[in-house]
C-alpha cells in the first residue's frame, strides 16, 4: 500500500504530529510513505502523485490546500482522507474543505454530528492519539510543583486559576504563550511560577511529569477568536489528555462528555465539573499519593493499549470508519 501524506502547512505542533505521523506510517508492514509539503506546488503534487500512485491521500486540516489540488485530489481514484483536528473551534474553515474529500475524521463528536446533520455522511469521530516514546514516564520522586496547567491563557483558564490561588495554598507552574500579559499583571503571588512561552511538546512532557497534578481544562466553545459560527459545543476530550496520560502523571480534568469513551473514571483518570469539585479534589489527591500513582499508571496502560498514534493510523490505513 501506497500512502501520501500531506503536510498541513502549520508550525509548531503541527511539525510535531506530521513527525509522529510519518514515523509510525513507516511501522506498518507493506506500507510506502511519500511526504509531500510543497502546498503551492500544485504540478509538484501532480508529479508526485502519478509517480507514487498512492492508494491514499491524506492530510490534517487541509484548509491551506489551494482550490486546483482539492479539486484535482476530488476527481482522482486513490482514497482521500482528512483528519479535522481543530474541531469545533474551526468548523466554518473546516465545512469548506468536506466536500473534497472521500473519508473526513473529526476530533470532535459534537462536530461529528454537526456534519451529519449537513448531510456529509462520510465523516467520523477520532480523536488524536499520543506519542509514547516523546510522553515517556519519569521519576515518581521529587516533583517540584503542586499543580501544573500547559496550554493557553484563555479567560476561563484564567479566572480558574485566580481561584486557586486565592483559595488554595498549593504551588502552581504555568506554561504557555501570553501568559505574562493575560494573567500575570492580575497576579503577583509568590506561588505561582511561569513560562511565557510556546514548548515543544518533549518540554511539555518534562512539565507533566514534574507536578503531582496536571489541570487539564479546553478551550472554550465560544472563545471570541474561534471560527465557529454556528455554536458547535465541544464533547470530545483534549489530546493533551492522551500525552499526560503516557507519562504516567496524574491529571484533573475537566469533564466532558466522550472522557468516559476512552477512560474509566477514579481507576485510570478523575475528572471535575464544579470549581468546588476541582478544589476538593486536589486537596484530596495532593493528600493521597499512592493512590494518585496508581491511576496514572492505569492511564498510561489504557493509553499504550488504545490511544497511540499507531492506533489511530491503523485505523485509517484499513479503513475502519467506527
Amino acid at each position: 500500500m501506497n500512502i501520501l501524506y500531506i503536510s498541513s502547512g502549520y508550525a509548531r505542533v503541527y511539525q510535531f504530529f506530521d513527525s509522529c505521523i510519518l514515523t509510525e506510517l513507516k511501522k506498518f508492514f507493506g506500507v510506502r510513505v511519500e511526504f509531500f509539503t510543497q502546498l503551492q506546488d500544485f504540478s509538484g503534487f501532480q508529479l508526485i502523485c502519478n509517480q507514487f500512485k498512492p492508494d491514499i491521500v491524506f492530510t490534517l486540516l487541509g484548509d491551506l490546500l489551494p482550490i486546483d489540488t482539492l479539486n484535482w485530489i476530488k476527481d482522482q481514484r486513490f482514497r482521500s482522507v482528512l483528519w479535522l483536528t481543530e474541531d469545533p473551534y474551526y468548523t466554518d474553515r473546516s465545512i469548506k474543505i468536506l466536500p473534497f474529500f472521500d473519508i473526513v475524521f473529526s476530533i470532535d463528536s459534537g462536530a461529528v454530528d454537526y456534519y451529519k446533520s449537513l448531510q456529509y455522511k462520510n465523516v467520523y469521530h477520532l480523536p488524536l492519539g499520543t506519542d509514547p516514546g516523546v510522553f515517556t514516564p519519569g521519576d515518581k520522586k521529587g516533583k517540584v510543583h503542586d499543580i501544573c496547567l500547559v496550554g493557553y491563557p484563555y479567560p476561563d483558564r484564567i479566572r480558574l486559576l485566580l481561584l486557586l490561588l486565592k483559595e488554595t495554598p498549593y504551588q502552581i507552574q504555568v506554561v504557555g504563550n501570553m501568559w505574562r500579559k493575560q494573567f500575570f499583571a492580575k497576579a503577583t503571588d509568590t506561588n505561582v511560577s511561569l513560562l511565557n512561552r510556546w514548548v515543544h511538546p518533549s518540554a511539555a512532557a518534562h512539565f507533566y511529569r514534574s507536578a503531582k497534578i496536571v489541570l487539564n481544562t479546553h478551550r472554550p466553545y465560544d472563545e471570541k477568536t474561534n471560527q465557529n459560527s454556528a455554536g458547535i459545543i465541544n464533547r470530545s476530550i483534549n489530546n493533551r489528555t492522551f500525552d499526560i496520560a503516557s507519562c504516567k502523571s496524574f491529571q484533573l480534568i475537566q469533564y466532558m462528555d466522550d472522557l468516559p469513551l476512552h477512560f474509566q473514571e477514579h481507576m485510570e483518570i478523575v475528572s471535575f465539573q464544579t470549581n468546588e469539585e476541582l478544589i476538593g479534589k486536589l486537596d484530596y489527591y495532593l493528600s493521597n499519593e499512592e493512590e494518585r500513582q496508581s491511576i496514572a499508571a492505569n492511564g498510561r496502560k489504557k493509553v499504550l493499549l488504545q490511544h497511540t498514534f499507531h492506533h489511530r493510523l491503523k485505523r485509517i490505513i484499513n479503513g475502519k470508519l467506527n
